[in-house]
């Protein structure tokens, strides 16, 4: 798995906990005397807040979901720091074995041209004959073995170091969203607000006439 392919997945499950919070939608904030009538009237208690949602969020990963009780993102919270976390995991496994190998073949090209007496990284011969099928260098050619081992090296280095970015956006987008949806519960999203989108055509008195998409609020009191 690509490492783009590994950030659309944290950008889709993000959307997911996003749609789930209510999205842009229109609100409208409460007194805290209706507010704590509406959490009564939903099961919670009085002194839940998106406050307390924030730090438990931020403290363990799918507790702000928990508290909230949307337990159906509970899955997509899970399931994308599992993928994440599995990209750093592999990643960063692929980086140290050409890491490895690279001092390995650095050192043993200068003990065959006597320019130092013992390998300092024999331990790392393993690695070295592991990498030697991936790698498909010519085994008379040391410079261009040694420079793919480099750039192997530096690609894995860069796929771990993305992948960890990765999961850092995605826990900061867990933390919003846990938050967002605390403030949402006690908002008023109701029939009175309505947004309709069309094809509209506009007509300016000096340029000709173009096309395009039109939005309208209405409210109804």
């Amino acid at each position: 798995m690509s490492v783009r392919r590994t950030l659309h997945i944290a950008v889709i499950l993000s959307a997911v906990l996003w749609a789930g919070s209510g999205g842009l939608a229109e609100c409208q904030a409460q007194p805290d005397s209706v507010r704590a009538e509406i959490l009564k009237e939903k099961g919670f208690s009085p002194d839940h807040s998106p406050r307390n949602a924030l730090w438990r969020a931020a403290a363990v990963p799918g507790w702000g979901q928990l508290y909230n009780r949307q337990y159906l993102k509970l899955p997509f919270v899970f399931a994308g720091f599992g993928a994440l976390g599995a990209r750093v995991y592999q990643a960063h496994h692929r980086y140290k074995l050409f890491q490895r190998a690279h001092l390995y073949g650095i050192q043993e090209r200068q003990v065959r041209n006597e320019e130092r007496e013992t390998n300092e990284y024999q331990r790392y011969e393993g690695q070295y004959q592991e990498v030697q099928d991936f790698v498909g260098a010519d085994p008379e050619s040391d410079q261009w073995r040694l420079k793919e081992l480099r750039n192997q090296r530096d690609r894995f280095r860069r796929k771990r170091d993305l992948s960890i970015l990765g999961v850092g956006v995605f826990y900061a987008l867990t933390v919003l969203d846990a938050y967002v949806s605390a403030h949402l519960l006690t908002f008023d999203v109701g029939e009175t607000l309505s947004v309709r989108v069309r094809p509209a055509t506009s007509r300016p008195t000096v340029t000709p006439t173009t096309s395009g998409m039109e939005m309208k609020l209405r409210l109804r009191f």
